[in-house]
């Protein structure tokens, strides 16, 4: 996200530069001094130095106060909690990606200056094949940074009323859920699954496929990339997210923006999802999502692909890198004296 940003923000006039440290007399250069992630000693080292050189500290915690981020090494996080938390409220401002995230740092800091969102862009999921971003000291002074493109040789929806057909994008971790929608799968419907298979992960799923009697409607795909990817989203009906911890969700955002609506739990902060009425937003348990994957099920695939154009239009919208970046420069007024 630092590089993706830095490189909208420097489109849109700023100067940034981007380094992996810095010490108290590179802050000194600089108007605001922004610090990404939590806990580990090179973030703490920059927050230390932009405190003390006295230039405004911004912080971009990337989901490291969610509940679940905060169980992962837990003893190892209350050991430096102390020092962050101070950090935390000394920073001039604290950057979120959703109002999910905002109340879970507003929990957690207990005195937090200002806490503010900026969204997420996901300009870069619709272009598959250009190359990563290089740091920013490379950029030009004005970088072609690509806008949403149409997407190309994509299937157009499928119209028959055939069996529905739900896709999953993630890792086969716990926490993403895929047990409880390998439970929930309604009755004739298809699932395919994009994951890597880490640690013998499929071979444990697919066991579990069988014990529910869905496993000749399960297909493991392994890992899918760029146009493969984006085609296997735009043919499902519905993607699906059944996550008990998400701090964004990018599977959401993915088929939203190739016209798929998506299901996921209120663990992932999609509540936007009912608003613009272009998907599910279930609470986080196997009865919830199988009433959720039903409904969809149900629907005619007219309506589905009516509820895919209402999200992609929705991700048009609000959910790219420049619309990021202004969002950033706003809260920046109040920072840069």
């Amino acid at each position: 996200m630092a590089t993706r940003l830095a490189a909208e923000q420097r489109a849109l006039g700023d100067e940034v530069s981007v380094s992996a440290s810095c010490t108290a007399a590179d802050c000194r250069l600089s108007d605001v001094v922004f610090v990404h992630s939590m806990w580990t000693p090179p973030v703490l080292c920059a927050c230390h130095a932009a405190l003390r050189a006295g230039t405004p500290l911004v912080r971009v915690p990337h989901g490291c106060l969610n509940p679940a981020a905060l169980r992962y090494s837990a003893w190892k996080k209350a050991l430096v909690s102390p020092i962050e938390r101070h950090y935390m409220r000394r920073a001039a401002s604290v950057l979120v990606t959703t109002e999910t995230e905002k109340t879970a740092v507003e929990r957690w800091v207990r005195g937090a200056q200002r806490v503010e969102v900026v969204g997420m862009g996901i300009d870069d999921l619709l272009t598959p094949d250009i190359p990563d971003f290089p740091d920013i000291p490379d950029f030009p002074d004005h970088p072609d940074i690509p806008d949403f493109p149409d997407i190309p040789d994509l299937p157009p929806k499928r119209t028959d009323d055939g069996p529905k057909t739900f896709l999953f994008v993630g890792r086969l971790h716990p926490l993403k859920g895929l047990d409880m929608l390998l439970a929930a799968l309604p009755t004739g419907a298809f699932l395919r699954v994009i994951a890597p298979d880490v640690d013998g992960a499929w071979a444990r799923y697919e066991r579990l496929a069988r014990r529910l009697g869905v496993a000749d409607r399960v297909t493991f795909l392994g890992v899918k990339t760029g146009a493969e990817k984006i085609r296997e989203l735009r043919a499902a009906d519905a993607l699906v997210l059944p996550t008990h911890s998400e701090n964004f969700g990018f599977a959401v955002a993915e088929a939203l923006v190739v016209g798929t609506p998506a299901i996921t739990t209120k663990g992932a902060p999609w509540e936007g999802l009912e608003a613009h009425g272009c998907g599910w937003w279930t609470d986080v348990n196997a009865a919830s999502l199988r009433a959720a994957l039903a409904d969809c099920a149900s629907r005619s695939r007219d309506e589905l692909a009516a509820m895919g154009a209402r999200g992609r239009a929705w991700m048009l919208s609000d959910f790219t890198w420049r619309a990021c970046a202004e969002r950033v420069q706003g809260a920046m007024k109040g920072v840069i004296r």
